[in-house]
């Protein structure tokens, strides 16, 4: 089988699963959760007792001589952007998974996709960790879907980490209207507060953290293996028959986890955390409902 071959299989088998997750409880969730995100400027009015001083416009109050406030519409047109980390640690897959963590990504971004096309939303595609970085403008429709899973698939391996504070200014760059964007990771690269709060304040962020299993907890009694680092290529010769290592492996591991964690805390960012062994839809399910009854207040 050629190349081509296997990523139109890949692609078709993908976008199968995605169809069937996507039922008309997730979609109707998804709507509940997204709408009347965005506010958009419809006119100036005179100020009246009882009105949010906040929306009060001094430029045209200083020059009519009255206080005037800004009136605005609710935007029920979304746009959605999936930012999708395409780097060379999002391709692993361990044999406890039936997907890479780069398929998984494609898999969940379908079903995103899908959800947001039959709510009549916008839905765009940024990929990075590939050079040069990819980026599909937002549009409607069950043909964005498919473009967007098999851009996803077919992405070159060519790609490190990039730091988030390029990723962040690549969307702020390209979306000038408050976005809702997913942020699909493994967020293996450095932990960056200042970039992160900075795409938070301008867009609706929503990072969904990627791992596979075999990435938290290193095998037991596999003596020493050679493990290459899937970014820079080094290889490294690991006992992982000792205790000490998989211990400071772990702890490793758990605190950058943990660093990220404390971001998203401090930011109130909504993380939701994925693992390639599991079924995503109940988390996507919990994140929309929290968020719809949060809007229901």
């Amino acid at each position: 089988m050629d190349k081509t071959q296997e990523i139109m299989q890949k692609v078709r088998r993908i976008e199968l699963t995605a169809r069937r997750l996507t039922t008309a409880t997730l979609s109707g969730q998804y709507r509940a959760s997204f709408r009347g995100q965005g506010l958009e400027f419809d006119d100036f009015r005179e100020y009246q007792p009882g009105d949010d001083p906040r929306f009060i416009d001094w430029k045209v109050t200083a020059r009519t001589g009255s206080p005037y406030v800004r009136r605005f519409h609710e935007e029920r047109e979304q746009v959605l952007l999936l930012a999708v980390d395409t780097s060379a640690s999002m391709r692993y897959a361990s044999s406890k998974s039936n997907y890479s963590k780069l398929e998984y990504a494609a898999l969940i971004s379908a079903v995103l996709a899908y959800s947001a096309a039959r709510n009549g939303d916008n839905v765009g595609l940024l990929l990075y960790g590939c050079h040069p970085h990819f980026y599909l403008p937002p549009a409607k429709g069950m043909k964005q879907c498919l473009r967007i899973i098999r851009e996803i698939i077919s992405v070159a391996n060519s790609g490190q980490d990039v730091g988030i504070e390029e990723v962040a200014a690549e969307i702020l760059r390209t979306q000038r209207k408050r976005t809702m964007c997913f942020l699909i990771s493994d967020f293996m690269m450095s932990a960056d507060k200042q970039a992160i709060g900075k795409l938070n304040f301008r867009h609706e962020l929503i990072p969904l953290r990627v791992a596979d299993a075999m990435e938290l907890e290193l095998p037991q009694d596999a003596g020493t293996v050679c493990i290459q680092d899937p970014e820079s290529g080094t290889p490294y010769h690991v006992n992982l028959s000792s205790p000490a290592v998989r211990k400071a492996y772990t702890r490793a591991m758990l605190a950058h986890r943990a660093e990220w964690e404390g971001i998203f805390t401090q930011l109130g960012i909504d993380m939701r955390d994925l693992r390639t062994d599991a079924d995503f839809v109940p988390a996507l399910r919990a994140l929309f409902t929290r968020r719809s009854s949060h809007f229901a207040r």
